[in-house]
Order: structure tokens, then C-alpha cells, then sequence
């Protein structure tokens, strides 16, 4: 099912960091005097080591969930697209989990599971706009 994979696309991003990403790190620690920054990226490496190794989060804020989607004009399921990303990114924040971060503007209520009014941001680059 497309949601599951959604699901799993949402637990790579979280728990994987790309090992060019990683090898920058490791460059940067290896040429950093400062013992402050050092400590710092020491620890993010490890936080990245933990998270590949566990399948946990590589950092406990893990923004918002957003969506980039690339779907031709006439696709059949274009009206369904927006619905698999909710229920994915519900199940994502129950299932990894994520931290729930989709706060409500005005009331200051956050749902519980990262949705909410404009949340997942979703949009495609075809239209230009929100799907």
C-alpha cells in the first residue's frame, strides 16, 4: 500500500542522515579547534551512529512533515494523494514515533499527530501549489 511506503519514506528521513551529509561532519570535526563546537559535533555524529543503528530518531525535533509531490494533471489518484500523506503522517508520528510538533496558530492546541490546517505542508511543482 502507498501509505506504508510514505510511512517508511518518513522513517528513513528521521532515523538516516545521506553519508555525504555525514562525511562533511566528520571533516568538519576533524578540522575544528574549538573544543565547544568539537563537543558539539561529536555528539551530533553519535546522535546519527544511534539513530542508523536503532532505527530511532536522529534528533528528537523533527520539524514539520512536509511533502513535495510530482503528479501529471491527469492522474487518477491526484484527489487522493492529499489523504494517503495524512493518514501516513498519522501513523508515522504514532509508529516511529515522531515528536508531535503541528500547533494550531491561533487556539495554541497542538493536534497530536503533526496534522493539521495546512499540515503536512504538501505542494507540486507542476501546479505550483498546494495539493
Amino acid at each position: 500500500m502507498l501509505v506504508d511506503a510514505i510511512v517508511e519514506a518518513i522513517r528513513l528521513a528521521v532515523t538516516r542522515i545521506p553519508e555525504d551529509v555525514v562525511s562533511a561532519l566528520r571533516k568538519a570535526y576533524a578540522r575544528e579547534n574549538s573544543e565547544t563546537a568539537r563537543f558539539n559535533l561529536e555528539n551530533i555524529l553519535r546522535a546519527i551512529e544511534i539513530g542508523k543503528e536503532n532505527s530511532i530518531l536522529v534528533c528528537q525535533d523533527t520539524g514539520t512533515v512536509t511533502f513535495f509531490v510530482e503528479a501529471g494533471a491527469e492522474s487518477p489518484f491526484l484527489g487522493e494523494v492529499k489523504g494517503w500523506l495524512l493518514k501516513a503522517t498519522r501513523r508515522a508520528t504514532k509508529e516511529i514515533p515522531l515528536r508531535p510538533n503541528a500547533v494550531d496558530v491561533l487556539t495554541g492546541k497542538n493536534s497530536g499527530d503533526n496534522t493539521g490546517k495546512d499540515v503536512p505542508l504538501t505542494s507540486s511543482p507542476l501546479f505550483g501549489a498546494r495539493v
